[in-house]
């Protein structure tokens, strides 16, 4: 497809067949890429490493309408088929190999529950649509808590490839529009200038709409702002304008080296700017974004207006960093998934040594996917051969299904045989067989196939003692298993493959929605005892076991839990971000004056402990004593206002977090000895503080770490047959609800 009419307009005086190879924006990509690899290890201090996708989208814009620009001039058309096969030239190999490899290895070393979520998300890549498929999960809360995707960085491709869906579009409809204006198919130097300045406006009410709609959206829909074509159009936009507005065949004189000299040094002052200032605070990409675009495209005009050398460039055109920009594309492609696929085969995070061989690895890959695939493909004389015809333009163009093709059938075949190898046989459940076994000494103790019931036998007689609570010995036979290193149940509750999905049930009253503040009763909703819950999402995975306890026992209950909102009266950060959660703080306010509106009979309080951050009027601190001493003086309000209010008060302390993901771990081995885990010191640090602020306003505590850990603190994440978290640090519903009988025996509602 074409635009109408094929006759070539009148070249300006100076225009070249060819563009002018820019070392500069060579170099600028290299910085680009480096800026997000050293995000991606925790470098130093480049805090706003993620502006380098921001620099990549300015170069990208430029280099590309360029191309276009030049066919326009050059041939007085655009060639949609021809634009398309070059991108497909260039983009697809290495994305391609990339996402198979991605998916193989998966399979191989990660099992089938990681296997299924990554094929899932290599599709999304290869159709490129991966922006989409990220940003509706970072609007979960409980999906964001999961280990990142190793293909996550193929949004800002999806991004590109969005904008270059249009942006051909609207220069063919241009140059149509004109072309009929004038009644003529060729065009005079003046209807050049007009056709430019035509342009130039399109692209300004783009860049203009697009700039509006980020500023606004990262304040109210972050995740959404970031991945969006929309809010990033305008990056895109300004790289066009400075390939548009700005001719390459200007006087080389001292006023062009001149200005060439001051645009360069503040473009590179605002990109060095970016990177170093910039943080997971900063509201992005929003106007902040202007910084590093702004950067980028002085740069690039600096390099337009003077051919000669500038300090800027000569910087950006060392042999090193030419090298880096040649192979920035695939670089950035692998990097990513070697880092994260590394961390999610080990189970916790990367040593710095283990970065630095990591990172070495993604350069030798780089280089080597730039030789034998970017290359070969890009030139290949395959597209060239003039046996080919027309034909030969059309090779490139299906690249895009045989692509999309490749992906799917290694996705289906990946997740088939990760899903065949998981395990060999059937393995029952682990009873009480493997205590009692322990306790007589036995080497190897029998499992049988039943499982104690929660629930006190109906058929007991009257009489007879109560039976002992079988959770405490059943964790103890589970952690013995795990040291011998038997296989992992068959049947495990709930299957790993909806482990993430096992949720508790909220109903209407999910309060991390801030249109949402009503009470909603649970258990026996006409029983005149309360049971009241407060905290955040630590609180809220008690739902089934409190649930459990006021079926059982004639309580009234109530579950104002708020996730990502700490039970300290301190403002703590967003989920996504490091701006204050506000809405935490109207949510302490219906909290509050919903217990002293309640006045429970018993009042529970569980909370995730907070180490890294909060806010005040005076800004975010960071400081861990001062983060400490805030949070505790936050844990002290609290109680002073709660305590009052209810009969009986007890703080439940924080259960045992796990530093890696259960889900991988138990879907990548056969044993169960792998995923043992001891909990992490950071978060006992956390649960002591809360302890020591309840003890402090006689408050009582309730330790459940034995149902998770024996006495060795040796902790297992399968109880019997059931998998005790859904993440690093949230309960499944599962066995939150096993716990039901346990957690109210020793809160003696019963």
């Amino acid at each position: 497809m074409t635009s109408t009419g094929s006759g070539p307009l009148r070249s300006d005086p100076g225009s070249a067949t060819r563009s002018r190879h820019r070392p500069d924006v060579q170099g600028l990509r290299a910085i680009a890429v480096l800026a997000v690899v050293a995000l991606h290890v925790g470098f130093g201090s480049l805090t706003g490493g993620f502006v380098g996708v921001d620099v990549f989208f300015a170069i990208s814009g430029f280099l590309i309408t360029q191309q276009l620009m030049r066919q326009v001039r050059t041939e007085g058309r655009v060639s949609l088929l021809g634009f398309y096969a070059r991108r497909a030239r260039r983009i697809l190999p290495a994305a391609t190999l990339v996402l198979l490899a991605t998916v193989v290895y998966a399979a191989l070393f990660l099992g089938f529950v990681r296997t299924r979520e990554i094929a899932l998300d290599a599709l999304w890549s290869a159709a490129f649509a991966a922006n989409f498929r990220f940003a509706s999960l970072e609007t979960d809360y409980f999906s964001a808590a999961l280990p990142p995707s190793p293909l996550q960085h193929f949004w800002s491709l999806a991004v590109e490839e969005q904008f270059y869906l249009v942006w051909p579009l609207v220069i063919l409809g241009c140059l149509w529009a004109m072309r009929r204006r004038a009644g003529r198919k060729e065009l005079d130097d003046r209807d050049q200038r007009t056709r430019r300045r035509v342009l130039v406006m399109a692209l300004g009410v783009v860049i203009v709409a697009s700039l509006l709609a980020s500023a606004v959206l990262t304040r109210t829909s972050p995740e959404a702002a970031y991945f969006s074509p929309f809010t990033r159009a305008w990056e895109l936009g300004l790289g066009a304008i400075a390939a548009i507005a700005f001719r390459d065949n200007g006087p080389q004189d001292a006023t062009a080296r001149w200005r060439a000299q001051v645009l360069s040094a503040f473009g590179m002052f605002f990109i060095v700017c970016a990177c170093l200032q910039f943080n997971d605070a900063t509201p992005f990409p929003g106007t902040p974004a202007l910084v590093p675009v702004l950067g980028s495209v002085f740069i690039i005009v600096a390099g337009t207006l003077w051919h000669g050398p500038t300090v800027v460039g000569r910087l950006l055109s060392v042999r090193p960093l030419q090298v880096i920009g040649n192979w920035s594309y695939s670089l950035y492609l692998w990097h990513f998934p070697v880092l994260v696929l590394a961390e999610l085969q080990l189970g916790r995070e990367l040593r710095w040594w283990e970065q630095a061989l990591l990172v070495a690895l993604a350069f030798a890959l780089a280089g080597l996917s730039y030789r034998y695939v970017e290359e070969p493909f890009r030139r290949g004389i395959l597209w060239r051969l003039p046996a080919l015809g027309r034909a030969g333009s059309l090779g490139p163009v299906a690249l895009y299904p045989l692509s999309i093709t490749l992906v799917a059938v290694t996705c289906f075949a990946a997740n088939s045989y990760a899903t065949g190898t998981a395990r060999d046989g059937y393995q029952p459940a682990i009873t009480l067989a493997e205590a009692d076994a322990s306790d007589s000494g036995s080497a190897e103790p029998s499992r049988q196939p039943e499982r104690p019931d929660s629930p006190a036998p109906s058929a007991a007689p009257p009489a007879a003692r109560p039976q002992p609570d079988p959770l405490p010995a059943l964790l103890k036979a589970s952690v013995l298993a795990a040291r011998k290193n038997q296989a992992i149940p068959t049947n495990l509750k709930p299957g790993l493959t909806n482990l993430s999905d096992d949720v508790e049930a909220v109903g209407e009253c999910n309060y991390y929605s801030t249109k949402v503040r009503k009470l909603c009763p649970r258990g026996d909703a006409d029983a005149e005892k309360t049971i009241v819950v407060i905290g955040d999402s630590h609180a809220r995975h008690w739902t089934p076991a409190v649930e459990e306890i006021a079926e059982r026992s004639g309580y009234r209950a109530y579950m104002l839990a708020m996730p990502q909102c700490t039970v300290s009266l301190v403002t703590p950060d967003k989920l996504d971000s490091t701006d204050p959660m506000t809405s935490c703080d109207d949510f302490h306010d219906f909290m509050l004056s919903s217990v002293k509106k309640l006045r429970p009979d018993l009042l529970l309080i569980a909370s995730r402990p907070i180490s890294a951050a909060y806010h005040d009027s005076s800004g975010r601190h960071t400081d861990r004593e001062d983060v400490r001493r805030a949070v505790y003086r936050g844990y002290q309000r609290l109680l002073a206002q709660v305590k009052p209010a209810a009969k009986r008060t007890v703080w439940l302390r924080d259960v045992p977090a796990i530093e890696f993901d259960p889900a991988t771990c138990l879907s990548s081995n056969k044993t169960l000895s792998p995923c043992t885990y001891k909990p992490l010191e950071s978060q006992q640090e956390g649960a002591d503080l809360q302890m020591q602020a309840a003890k402090s306003a006689r408050v009582e505590t309730l330790d459940l770490d034995d149902l998770f850990c024996d006495s060795a603190g040796i902790c297992t994440t399968v109880v019997g047959d059931t998998i005790t978290h859904r993440d690093g640090h949230h309960l499944t519903a599962t066995y939150s609800q096993e716990l039901g009988r346990t957690l109210g025996e020793r809160l003696k509602v019963w």
